[in-house]
């Protein structure tokens, strides 16, 4: 019997290598019928803001870029210093070696592009999907919004990326080589223009959390404008958002970070990442817990003492800036014990920490934390105007009213006037810096500005005495194991 089963093989074998091996490749999401319905619309879509979460659930998106700048660093601990540092390589070999992979610029390439793969079956399939064609045309355009986004991400850290547009249902085109940082922002803008076209306006009364509407497209433009130093784009695209009247500053900032008022938040913020403190379904992030001190506090009943303030940063906020007010020198733990500032965190050489508010929520349940991870705020649309404004047409009234906008709020005088336009530029970047403190953004402005080569070796303490980063700093090396697993991907020059 054995005899016989066994030249049955043989023959199959024989048989089938007459003819030509044929293979179908399949991504994750992959399947014949599926977009057929409204339903499955819908569920395509939400799988994609499900991706982006996906990134900012481990928290690398913001700490690949705040623990390399000048306002927060990590807990000196191996694998978690080498950003702030500058030892990492391009196999980002001690992050790997010491599990904290989750928090490199691995994870930001990783998670990037599996939220991109989805968008890209949203648009490929959804478009001839029988459904309300209004509701179709939103679909669409969230998703090409979120490409732009994750396309907008990968390029201001890894610089020449990947640009990948459509679905992988093949061999074919299941690898793609780089494209340049001017063929990025080219597909960058194409799809916000696109989006913009389709998305609705914000509502508040119909607004669904989470979700992505006009003016949040019309915001991404006018930074990915900005970082591509197309001023008139950029304030065209912010004052889009500010005539808009579709969004206000909150009055208070402290109420805008305040976890109990999150709702209160959504008049100002276009677009984040909707977390909760439940447990079912979990909507968390490691972002909460390593702002928050070790161990049960004020801050977070779960917190790991991992990342604190530059004491250089906290001094250098204008008397009676209220956004100071989320930045202290001591916290009291849930037992209520009052902790000193030089007792926060023995466990560091640095002796004059910073604890930072932003992602404080009292009423956590354990480590998980209700605050959403704001992405795009109006504060942006009215800085990004300065900014364009000045580098366009020199330190004009508007340019002043639109930065003076954003210090009213703060609770500190209007700008001196009278400023040259360099001088104007370089104090909205440090408004920039006093606003968005906590929020990944301080690092993009450094690199595309290039002042990292010169800001950067200022921000040091007791943990990291000596900071030296260099000119290919300012791009993250593409990771090692992305170019090994496609042979149409090289390194980036600088990391060669």
């Amino acid at each position: 019997m054995k005899q016989l089963i066994y030249i049955f093989i043989l023959l199959m074998v024989l048989s089938g290598c007459k003819k030509t091996l044929e293979e179908k490749a399949y991504s994750a999401t992959y399947t014949k019928d599926f977009y057929s319905n409204a339903a499955e619309a819908e569920a395509a879509i939400t799988a994609v803001y499900g991706n982006l979460y996906g990134m900012y659930n481990s928290g690398a998106p913001f700490f690949a870029s705040d623990w390399s700048a000048d306002q927060t660093f990590p807990r000196n601990v191996v694998g978690r210093n080498t950003l702030t540092q500058f030892s990492y390589d391009p196999a980002y070999s001690l992050q790997n070696s010491f599990g904290r992979s989750n928090e490199s610029p691995m994870e930001v390439w990783k998670r990037a592009y599996i939220t991109i793969e989805s968008a890209n079956w949203v648009i490929d399939k959804v478009p001839s999907t029988p459904m309300d064609a209004t509701r179709r045309d939103n679909i669409v355009g969230e998703a090409l919004f979120m490409r732009a986004y994750c396309l907008w991400t990968l390029s201001r850290n890894f610089g020449s990326i990947v640009v990948k547009t459509k679905p992988t249902n093949s061999i074919d085109n299941a690898f793609v080589g780089k494209s340049s940082i001017d063929d990025v922002y080219k597909q960058i803008f194409d799809d916000l223009t696109k989006a913009e076209s389709l998305l609705p306006d914000y509502a508040a009364a119909t607004a669904v959390k989470g979700r992505v509407y006009k003016q949040g497209a019309q915001l991404l433009h006018a930074k990915a404008a900005l970082y591509n130093e197309k001023w008139a784009d950029a304030l065209t695209s912010a004052k889009a958002v500010i005539t808009s009247n579709k969004y206000s500053l909150v009055p208070s900032f402290t109420d805008l970070f305040t976890a109990a008022k999150k709702d209160l938040g959504r008049q100002e913020v276009l677009f984040d990442v909707e977390l909760n403190n439940t447990t079912n379904p979990v909507r968390q992030s490691q972002i909460h817990y390593f702002y928050a001190p070790n161990g049960s506090s004020d801050y977070n009943k779960g917190g790991a003492g991992g990342i604190y303030v530059f004491s250089a940063f906290y001094n250098s906020f204008p008397a009676g800036d209220k956004r100071k007010d989320l930045l202290a020198t001591s916290y009291t733990t849930t037992a209520g014990v009052f902790v000193p500032q030089a007792s926060i965190d023995t466990r560091l050489a640095t002796k004059d920490l910073v604890l930072m508010g932003k992602y404080k929520d009292p009423n956590s349940v354990g480590a998980y934390a209700s605050n959403n991870i704001y992405l795009l705020r109006l504060a942006d649309a009215y800085l990004i105007a300065a900014e364009a404004e000045g580098r366009a047409n020199g330190a004009t009234a508007t340019a002043y009213s639109y930065i003076n906008t954003v210090r009213s709020r703060a609770g500190v005088p209007a700008l001196t006037g009278g400023l040259a336009q360099g001088a104007f530029v370089d104090s909205v970047l440090q408004e920039r810096s006093w606003e968005f403190y906590g929020e990944g953004d301080r690092w993009y402005d450094l690199t595309r500005t290039g002042k990292f080569l010169t800001v950067i070796p200022t921000a040091v303490n007791a943990d990291y005495p000596t900071r030296t980063p260099t000119a290919k700093n300012k791009y993250f090396p593409i990771p090692q194991v992305e170019i090994n697993a496609n042979p149409l991907l090289t390194q980036n020059d600088a990391w060669k």
